[in-house]
């Protein structure tokens, strides 16, 4: 996970063959979360989803998810990438980002965060793959964030 010195790491993975911008790499997470926005962008049917158990840390309290499925995630290019299969709990939850890539998922891409370059590496078909995180994402992001909880602080 990122220390409050750093920024979040958000990238453009192709998840089902949809470039999934605002991506959130979080190394100390450990799951991998889609919204409902994200899961109907993919277009696949909801009799897919697998029930599973509820999670916290993501919001206050605890968090139902409708289900999990189980997706192709490809980072790189078509000369040199790396694709795996990501267990996503699917759940309706005010997210800034698209989607949350966990501890597991990165496991499984043998991926190394640099958050002092804002890159994540790991290993391809042809060579290692770089990827950039999404600064202009970031930014939005942030101030996304920045807006709602001095609304909150507010009204509170």
């Amino acid at each position: 996970m990122a220390d409050a010195d750093t920024l979040p790491m958000l990238c453009t993975p192709t998840i089902s063959n949809v470039s999934i911008t605002k991506t959130l790499i979080d190394d100390g997470a450990n799951l991998n979360v889609l919204s409902v926005k994200t899961f109907e962008t993919l277009q696949v049917p909801y009799d897919q989803l697998m029930p599973t158990r509820s999670f916290s840390g993501v919001t206050d309290g605890s968090t139902a998810p409708l289900g999990q499925v189980r997706l192709p995630v490809t980072f790189g290019t078509r000369d040199n990438y790396h694709i795996e299969l990501i267990d996503f709990d699917m759940a309706n939850i005010g997210l800034l980002y698209n989607a949350i890539l966990g501890y597991l998922a990165l496991a499984k891409f043998m991926a190394a965060t640099h958050h002092g370059y804002n890159v994540l590496n790991m290993p391809g078909c042809n060579g290692i793959i770089i990827v950039a995180c999404d600064e202009k994402d970031v930014v939005y992001s942030l101030e996304h964030a920045y807006r709602a909880a001095t609304v909150k602080n507010s009204k509170g």
